[in-house]
């Protein structure tokens, strides 16, 4: 038995919607992944541009016991997106 270029070993091969599903559940979680923010920009003085909207450490998980207070400021001028604090 001879293999040509080209030829298929014989097997299950997944159907187009399957290959679809895996291609969107992909960019999804690509897309929900945290970016990394640019790096602040530096005044004319040395010292570090506009910090309002710049994470220096996230967590996805923190238990309730450590949990003092929060707070929610809203998307505007500082920043595009709300943030948790």
């Amino acid at each position: 038995m001879s293999l040509t270029a080209g030829a298929r070993a014989p097997g299950p091969r997944p159907s187009p919607g399957l290959l679809l599903l895996l291609l969107a559940v992909a960019l999804a979680q690509e897309s929900s992944l945290p970016t990394v923010p640019d790096p602040p920009a530096v005044d004319s003085e040395g010292g570090a541009g506009d910090l309002g909207c710049v994470c220096v450490k996230t967590t996805s998980a923190v238990h309730p016991r450590r949990i003092s207070s929060l707070e929610v400021i809203g998307a505007g001028l500082h920043c595009p997106s709300p943030q948790l604090m």
